[in-house]
């Protein structure tokens, strides 16, 4: 039972170390993933070897454990920063390429007040809903990269500027705010390795890094918050991951934080209902 326990932790904390290689190889980010059942699988393993006689090597186990788990831990405990004064409200929302009727999610989206609206997978079944949308957000910028997976910006402001990735990822604006320039980005990610999720976040970085500055970065980036992917793009455009970790998809039978907001300035966050979507929205108010 002890060698048993001991290859478990062993096994484990492997699988723990190589989940932070992110930033050398994508699959590092496939393991990010599951760093929860790593951390749990080490501490629980090496807490069993300690009690059958292996203590030392139990206890640094453990150890470890707890440290790799440490930012999860944080992250969930991690309250809203509400920003002395809102200068931007945001809407963002994977919208689901067959999504049937976008209606009670307009009345959502008009209900929040939201000033920017980011949407993902924007497909030819549910694009009606930019025309329903158009009244109260006049300036938009769709980046069509299939007919299901389009990217938009939707604002209330005039744009001055668009951008798209040259593979799927992000659809960019620059908004004219009534407190100043704001770049708002869309983003939409495949799943990570070994689909091109690593690709798509080499191929956005760059364009993110001229943007710093007033900057809202949010969507759907199929990935949790501790993983490479979201903190690589929060780096490009000098922004910060804001709210705490809630689940925004059940996967498995299982909730998923992997709809985010990231922005250079303070905010608070909120989760929308899915109206039709297998995706929460996430309504962000930030100030700058």
């Amino acid at each position: 039972m002890r060698r048993l326990f001991l290859t478990l932790t062993l096994l484990s904390g492997l699988m723990l170390a190589a989940s932070f290689l992110g930033p050398l190889h994508p699959a590092g980010d496939t393991l990010a993933v599951f760093r929860p059942l790593w951390a749990g699988v080490m501490a629980l393993s090496a807490l069993a070897a300690g009690l059958s006689g292996a203590r030392r090597l139990g206890a640094v186990a453990l150890i470890l454990a707890l440290g790799g788990s440490a930012p999860m831990i944080l992250g969930a405990m991690r309250g809203d920063e509400a920003p002395a004064r809102v200068d931007l409200t945001l809407y963002s929302k994977n919208l689901l390429a067959t999504l049937a009727d976008p209606a009670p999610l307009v009345a959502d989206i008009l209900e929040t007040g939201a000033d920017v609206v980011l949407l993902q997978e924007v497909s030819d079944s549910n694009a009606a809903i930019l025309d329903l949308l158009r009244e109260t957000y006049p300036h938009q910028h769709l980046c069509r990269f299939s007919s299901r997976g389009g990217i938009a910006v939707l604002s209330r402001w005039p744009g001055e500027a668009v951008q798209c990735s040259p593979m799927r990822g992000m659809a960019a604006m620059q908004v004219a705010s009534p407190s100043g320039p704001v770049w708002a980005a869309s983003i939409h990610l495949t799943w990570p390795w070994p689909y091109a999720q690593g690709a798509a976040v080499r191929a956005i970085a760059p364009l993110l890094e001229p943007m710093r500055g007033r900057v809202v970065i949010g969507g759907d980036f199929n990935m949790v918050p501790w993983g490479y992917a979201v903190r690589a793009l929060g780096a490009a455009a000098g922004a910060q991951r804001i709210g705490p970790m809630r689940a925004t998809i059940r996967v498995l039978g299982l909730g998923w934080p992997i709809d985010h907001v990231l922005t250079s300035g303070q905010g608070s966050t909120e989760i929308r209902p899915r109206l039709g979507s297998d995706h929460a929205g996430v309504v962000a108010r930030i100030g700058f």
